[in-house]
């Protein structure tokens, strides 16, 4: 099987064939691949480094999702294997691990879209155009259907990373999903406290 294609027609069979064929140094090559897909429009519409030549700007927009990929792969394999034992769950933290990058795999298809946006708008895809939605260097339709598109990859990488949940833990999909939601739910409680400091800082500041 190639999990880059088949994640598409059979997510479960495909997970399950990585988890018994495939070790960590595949998810590497996973998250490596995301990364340069990601990476190429990382920076986008945020006005930073636009100082910068456009190649050394997506050099480090590489990078940095790249670091920020195995951050990430190694606190979710953590927080799924963890969480997803509350809920009867029976993997392991090396079997996790494994799969837990296979939710980046639509995020790579992303790579041809983004390498055009690229040639086709250059350093504009950069700049900063949230205070000119309407007349920034990048028409206001083509960054709706950007949002658009990585919004359904998005959903759909979701639903991969539940399934990879359930076939470790020996579980549904949808116990998987909860597994998702339960930490996202705690994410959220615990950034309540933050904003609150934050808010308050600022009104006393303001004051």
């Amino acid at each position: 099987m190639n999990p880059l294609l088949t994640i598409w027609t059979q997510p479960k069979r495909t997970i399950e064939y990585v988890l018994e064929h495939k070790t960590w140094s595949y998810s590497v090559f996973i998250l490596l691949l995301a990364s340069f897909s990601l990476g190429l429009t990382a920076f986008a519409d945020t006005g930073f480094l636009l100082g910068l030549p456009l190649i050394v700007l997506v050099m480090i927009g590489v990078i940095f999702s790249f670091i920020g990929g195995v951050i990430g792969w190694f606190i979710n394999a953590g927080l799924y294997t963890w969480v997803g034992k509350w809920l009867g769950g029976k993997g392991n933290f090396k079997d996790m691990a494994t799969v837990v990058p296979l939710g980046s795999i639509p995020m790579i298809w992303m790579f041809p879209y983004n390498f055009l946006m690229l040639a086709i708008y250059g350093k504009d895809l950069f700049v900063d155009s949230s205070s000119m939605p309407f007349s920034g260097p990048v028409p206001f339709l083509v960054i709706l259907f950007t949002n658009l598109l990585m919004t359904a990859l998005g959903v759909f990488g979701t639903v991969i990373q539940s399934k990879s949940i359930g076939v470790v833990h020996q579980f549904s999909a949808w116990r998987g999903f909860g597994t998702i939601m339960i930490i996202v739910g705690i994410v959220l409680v615990l950034m309540i406290p933050i904003f609150i400091l934050l808010f308050m800082f600022l009104f006393i500041a303001a004051v």
